[in-house]
C-alpha cells in the first residue's frame, strides 16, 4: 500500500485530534506544558538576539568565522538529534490503537501520518524560530538574501538530526523488543543516563562531553552547512563545500524515509518476547527470609508493593519532585567540594518526605483490580495499612538516615548536631508514613492517570500530594529550623542555650506534632479501609 498525502493528514488529524483530547482530559499536563512555553520564550530570545549579533560580528573582524559557523550547524543538527531520540523512544513511536491502525493502512503510512502530526505540533514553532533566526541574521549581516539561504540550512539540519535521532530510537526500541537482556536493561540503562545527565549538568562539564563530539561533526557536511551561511551573507567560505554539505543533508532525508520506515515495520509488527509463567512461590510472595520477621499479611502487603516498585517504577515517579529541592546544594557540592551546612537538613526533610509518600500516599487506591479481595481478607486494615507502612520505612528509613550521617559528618556541624539532627531524622521519617495513610485515604484515586504521553499509572490525587507536603512540612519546621546554623548561633548568642538543647526541643516537637498527626491520620485509615465497602 503506497503512501498517499491524503491519507497521511487523515492519520495527522486523528493524532492531533487525539492528542488534544488527552491534554483537555488532563488540567496538570496542559499547566506543565503552558509553564514550559513560558520557560522557552526567553531562549527563543537568546537565539533570535544571537542570530543577529552574529550577523553584526562578520561585518567586523572575526578570525574564524568557518569554525564557529560549522560549530553552529553542528550544534543544530545535535540538539534535534537528541531530541527526536527522546520523543521516539518516550511517545512518537508508541501510538494508541496502533495494531488496529495497521489492519487498515501500511506501517509507512502510520509513520508518516505520526511525523505529520509531529510536524505539525512541534515543527510549526520550530520553522517560526528558525525564520526570525535568519531574518534576524541577515539584518545583522546587512545582506537579505542571507535570510533565504539560513532558513533553509537551519531547517534541513533540524529536519535531518530529528529524523536521525528517531531512527537511533528504532534501533534501541527493535533491540528491545527481540533481545531478552535488552529488554531487562532497559531500566537500567534508562537510570545511568538519567545519573549521567545529572553528572554533567551539576558538574559545569558540559563543553568537555560535547567539545570532542561537535569536533568530530565539524569537519563533516553537516558542518560543511553552516558555510552556505557565510556565503549568503559576503564572507569568503567554500561554495563546493557548502553546497555539497546542502546536498548530502538533503539527500540524507530522501534516503532515510525508507529506511525509517523498514525499521518502523521490523518493530510494530515484531512478535515480541514470550512471557514466560511465573514459578513464584508463596516463600517468594511474602519476600522470603527478607520478610519472615514480620507477620505473614503484612510481609505479603510489602513483598507486592516492592515487586509493583520494580516493575513499575514509573508508578512512584511522584515521589522524586521534592528531591528537585536538592539540585542547588548538590551543585554548589561538586562545584566547591564542601558539604554546606543546610545540605544535610534538606536532605532530612527531603528523605522523610519520600519515605512517608513512597507506598502509602494511596493506601486504599494502589489495590487497583485486587481491592475487593483485599478488603474481604481477614484483617484487612492491619495488613494493608500496615503493610504499606512497612515498605516504605523500610527502604527510605535506612537510606535517609545514612545519607544525614555521612553528609553531616562531612560538612561543618559538630558531631553533637549531627547526632541529634540523625534522631530526629529518625523521629520525622517515622511520623510521615502514618500521616500519609490517613491522607491518602481521604482523598484516594483508583484510576490510573498519565504520567507521560504513553504511559498510565495509579498515583496519588493532586489533593492528598498537597494535604500531606504541608502537613509534613509543619510537622518538620521546629526540626528544620533548631538544626539551621544561622538560627542555632543566633539562639546559642542571645539566650545561651547550647546547639544540642536547642536541637533537643526541635526534635520534641516535631515528635509531639508527628505524633499527633501520625496517629490521628493512622487511626482514620485503619477505620476507612475497615468500613470500606464496593459501590
Amino acid at each position: 500500500m503506497s503512501v498517499s498525502w491524503q491519507r497521511t493528514r487523515t492519520v495527522g488529524r486523528t493524532e492531533l485530534r487525539r492528542r488534544w483530547r488527552t491534554l483537555r482530559d488532563n488540567p496538570s499536563q496542559l499547566l506543565g506544558i503552558a509553564l514550559m512555553v513560558l520557560f522557552l520564550l526567553p531562549a527563543v530570545g537568546v537565539i533570535v538576539g544571537g542570530a543577529y549579533f552574529a550577523g553584526s560580528a562578520l561585518t567586523g573582524a572575526v578570525s574564524t568565522p568557518i569554525r564557529f559557523a560549522r560549530q553552529v550547524a553542528v550544534g543544530i543538527w545535535l540538539a534535534t538529534a537528541v531530541f527526536g531520540g527522546i520523543r521516539g523512544y518516550t511517545s512518537l513511536l508508541d501510538p494508541d490503537n496502533r495494531d488496529g491502525l495497521l489492519t487498515t493502512i501500511s506501517h509507512g503510512q502510520l509513520l508518516a501520518g505520526l511525523f505529520a502530526a509531529e510536524a505539525t505540533v512541534l515543527g510549526t514553532p520550530t520553522v517560526i524560530v528558525l525564520a526570525l533566526a535568519a531574518i534576524a541574521f541577515a539584518v545583522g549581516s546587512g545582506s537579505l538574501a542571507a535570510a533565504p539561504v539560513v532558513f533553509v540550512a537551519a531547517t534541513l539540519l533540524a529536519a535531518t538530526g530529528f529524523a536521525t535521532g528517531v531512527g537511533v530510537a528504532l534501533l534501541v526500541k527493535n533491540g528491545g523488543v527481540r533481545s531478552r537482556l535488552l529488554y531487562r536493561l532497559r531500566t537500567v540503562a534508562f537510570v545511568a543516563g538519567f545519573l549521567a545527565y545529572f553528572a554533567v549538568l551539576f558538574s559545569n562539564s558540559t563543553s568537555d562531553v560535547l567539545g570532542p563530539l561537535i569536533g568530530v561533526l565539524t569537519p563533516t557536511p553537516i558542518g560543511w552547512v553552516g558555510e552556505a551561511a557565510l556565503l549568503a551573507a559576503g564572507v569568503d567560505a567554500s561554495p563546493g563545500r557548502a553546497g555539497g554539505g546542502l546536498v548530502v543533508v538533503a539527500g540524507g532525508l530522501v534516503v532515510g524515509a525508507p529506511v525509517l520506515t523498514r525499521l518502523a515495520g521490523w518493530l510494530w509488527y515484531a512478535d515480541g518476547l514470550e512471557t514466560t509463567k511465573s514459578t513464584a512461590t508463596p516463600t517468594d510472595a511474602t519476600g522470603g527470609r527478607v520478610l519472615s520477621w514480620l507477620p505473614q499479611p503484612i510481609a505479603g502487603v510489602v513483598a507486592v508493593d516492592w515487586t509493583r516498585a520494580r516493575r513499575a517504577p514509573i508508578s512512584l515517579s511522584y515521589a522524586i519532585y521534592p528531591a528537585f529541592i536538592l539540585v542547588t546544594p548538590i551543585m554548589e557540592t561538586v562545584q566547591t567540594g564542601s558539604v554546606a551546612g543546610s545540605f544535610p537538613v534538606l536532605v532530612a526533610f527531603c528523605g522523610a518526605w519520600i519515605t512517608g509518600a513512597l507506598f502509602t500516599l494511596n493506601v486504599v487506591g494502589n489495590e487497583g483490580a485486587v481491592l475487593p479481595a483485599t478488603v474481604l481478607s481477614p484483617d484487612p486494615a492491619r495488613a494493608l495499612v500496615g503493610g504499606h507502612l512497612v515498605a516504605g520505612a523500610l527502604l527510605g528509613l535506612p537510606a535517609t538516615t545514612l545519607a544525614v550521617v555521612a553528609l553531616g559528618i562531612a560538612g561543618p556541624q559538630s558531631l553533637a548536631s549531627v547526632a541529634t539532627l540523625t534522631v530526629g531524622t529518625v523521629v520525622l521519617a517515622g511520623c510521615a508514613g502514618p500521616i500519609a495513610t490517613g491522607i491518602g485515604a481521604a482523598f484516594p484515586r483508583h484510576e490510573a492517570v498519565s504520567v507521560s504521553r504513553s504511559r498510565k499509572a495509579i498515583i496519588p490525587s493532586t489533593f492528598a500530594f498537597v494535604i500531606y507536603s504541608l502537613i509534613v512540612s509543619i510537622v518538620a519546621l521546629p526540626l528544620l529550623l533548631t538544626h539551621t546554623g544561622v538560627i542555632t548561633h543566633l539562639v546559642a548568642d542571645t539566650l545561651g542555650v547550647s546547639p544540642v538543647v536547642f536541637g533537643g526541643v526541635g526534635i520534641a516537637i516535631t515528635a509531639v506534632l508527628g505524633v499527633a498527626f501520625g496517629l490521628f491520620s493512622f487511626l482514620y485509615a485503619r477505620r476507612t479501609v475497615e468500613g470500606y465497602r464496593m459501590e
